[in-house]
């Protein structure tokens, strides 16, 4: 009989853009698709490679969603192998274990080398979820030190994993890790994804049929990796870094010692982007745009506050809660422009006007709240 996965990551429940976009209902949107596949296909494991909630200490709504769609994964008589990263919280994970056993779903939040390998039959699954630079390296011997520790350390870590899945039919690793040489997204720009972190591709060994990775938000195979290693990515946009990509998750079908991998493609229930907005343009340019699924990042170029605040303004009006996020591009100002405005400021003798004038420079709205503060502490200057 062949050994069938489905291979997930980064979902990133409770991921909120913007501090008013709650990304839960695309996280549904994707948890759906894979459950469909699940149903279909009966698979003997799904593997979830870290990152399953965004933060360290989730909501109950994120937690209601992860737990629920666990459930009825392993209803379907799926097993249930998550592992923890660098945004789960392993105390939280903990709490969910005892829950767990009763459903063929197993948690690992934490590395524990007394526990690095799930053994199930024939099938042998090395579990490392995130490990911190801290955890493993001697910091005082500075930072181009630690990054050798960090990559040699995890070589060795990997190459013991490898060794305790011999002997079986099937052996996999899953793993929350950043490895050297892999694309990552625009704004991926966390520690945990760079040159400290890097462990070299060549550290993977080849003892393992497929390596199912987490942590990078990018669909890519490891290319130096001398067997089948993936990262399937996040399960949605994540941000607006991740702009235009598309989404995919892996089903896995290992038999006869030869692994048959099929990218399956996600749709989206929302996506993100961000455009320009040309100081030549008018925000009703941008109407095209104007779509329900769709939420933007508009940059507006600009010669002055004023000209920004009236466009954002516009554009507000237009799009409500799909403007996600507007910044500005000044044009640089000129030397002669800025004495300029500094000899009009210089000209009021009134303090009350010239903050006015100041704060309307700035594109702000002023009014006679904001007014009434200012004289009261006018005032106390003046006493």
């Amino acid at each position: 009989m062949p050994l069938k996965v489905v291979h997930i990551a980064d979902l990133h429940a409770g991921k909120v853009n913007n501090k008013t976009l709650n990304r839960n209902e695309d996280l549904l949107h994707s948890l759906e698709q894979v459950f469909d596949l699940i149903k279909e296909e009966k698979p003997d494991y799904l593997i979830v490679a870290g990152d399953i909630f965004d933060k360290s200490r989730p909501d109950s709504e994120s937690s209601k969603i992860v737990g629920e769609f666990f459930i009825k994964v392993a209803e379907e008589g799926t097993k249930v192998i998550a592992i923890g990263g660098n945004h789960d919280g392993a105390s939280f994970l903990e709490i969910f274990k005892p829950w767990a056993k009763g459903w063929n779903i197993k948690i690992f939040p934490k590395l524990e080398l007394d526990n690095l390998v799930y053994t199930d039959g024939e099938v042998a699954i090395a579990v490392v979820p995130f490990v911190g630079e801290r955890a493993i390296t001697d910091l005082t011997e500075g930072q181009t030190s630690a990054k050798v520790q960090y990559s040699e350390k995890l070589r060795k870590l990997l190459q013991f994993a490898a060794q305790k899945v011999e002997g079986y039919k099937y052996r996999l690793l899953t793993a929350h890790l950043f490895f050297a040489n892999v694309k990552v997204g625009k704004t991926e720009q966390e520690i945990t994804v760079s040159d400290t972190y890097a462990v070299e591709q060549s550290a993977i060994p080849e003892t393992f049929q497929y390596v199912a990775l987490g942590h990078v938000h990018r669909y890519q195979r490891l290319q130096a990796a001398k067997t089948d290693a993936f990262y399937t990515g996040s399960l949605y946009q994540l941000d607006f870094g991740e702009e235009g990509q598309d989404k995919f998750f892996n089903y896995v079908v290992i038999e006869d010692n030869r692994t048959r991998i099929e990218k399956v493609k996600l749709s989206l229930k929302r996506e993100l982007k961000k455009v320009i907005l040309s100081k030549e343009s008018s925000p009703r340019d941008l109407l095209e745009f104007k779509k329900a699924n769709l939420y933007l990042w508009v940059e507006i170029e600009a010669s002055t506050p004023q000209e920004f605040a009236l466009k954002r303004d516009q554009l507000e009006r237009i799009f409500q809660e799909n403007l996600l996020k507007v910044t500005a591009k000044f044009e640089k100002r000129s030397v002669q422009r800025e004495e300029r405005l500094t000899s009009e400021w210089e000209e009021i003798k009134d303090p009350l006007a010239m903050y006015r004038s100041y704060y309307e420079y700035l594109g702000r709205k002023w009014d006679n709240k904001l007014e009434t503060v200012v004289k009261r502490l006018l005032e106390k200057v003046e006493i």
